[in-house]
């Protein structure tokens, strides 16, 4: 499933990385998907969610850009059905090592539990 919201960000041209590929500081926008915590559903041991966090990364020379990216990402991830938005949004922060604005998103995949 990473590799299918990965896919669909790349597709859109909207720059996806795994957590720690990032290299620099950030010039373009981009985003890193990292997976979370997986949760088990309260009637199943079966059945639960895995956590996905959307973290946007936008130079700081940008701030007025941040959230027209972040429109884009949660559009191209509206068409992966499976994904569901938390609601969850972080609010918009720097990060001084990338020298970016970042903020995250907050999804979920409901899945069959492995083990």
């Amino acid at each position: 499933m990473w590799q299918d919201i990965y896919t669909e960000l790349k597709e859109k041209n909207l720059n996806p990385y795994p957590p720690g590929l990032h290299k620099g500081l950030c010039e373009e926008p981009y985003v890193v998907i990292k997976e979370g915590t997986q949760i088990p559903s309260i009637q199943s041991n079966v059945l639960g969610q895995k956590v996905i966090d959307i973290i946007v990364f936008v130079p700081l020379s940008s701030y007025i850009a941040v959230d027209p990216y972040m429109k884009k990402v949660r559009s191209a991830l509206k068409e992966l059905s499976y994904l569901r938005k938390t609601g969850l949004e972080t609010p918009i922060i720097t990060d001084d090592d990338k020298k970016a604005y970042t903020s995250s998103i907050e999804y979920v995949i409901q899945k069959k539990l492995e083990g």
